[in-house]
């Protein structure tokens, strides 16, 4: 699943550089889209409003790794839209 790829992505990025925060609050934001979605439910509005890796993707990681920004602005878009049918 694209989430769990994305977070194995993101677990490889900080262990190469751990003190970096925008892969922290990275992290953070796969882990709370987890949250949201476990046992098949569709995050609410405020949980979606949250959720700012598309951002993220677009202003820091395009260059740097554009399959992994890719992942990171399909999961923000899915979170907000349509949960149920990411692929």
């Amino acid at each position: 699943m694209l989430l769990e790829d994305a977070r194995r992505r993101t677990d490889e990025k900080l262990a190469f550089d751990p003190d970096r925060t925008m892969l922290k609050v990275i992290r953070a934001q796969l882990d709370f889209m987890e949250q949201c979605t476990k046992g098949g439910r569709n995050p609410t509005k405020d949980e979606t409003d949250r959720i700012t890796l598309g951002p993220i993707a677009v202003k820091n990681l395009e260059e740097e790794d554009p399959e992994y920004a890719n992942w990171l602005k399909e999961l923000a878009y899915a979170f907000r839209k349509t949960w149920k049918t990411l692929p």
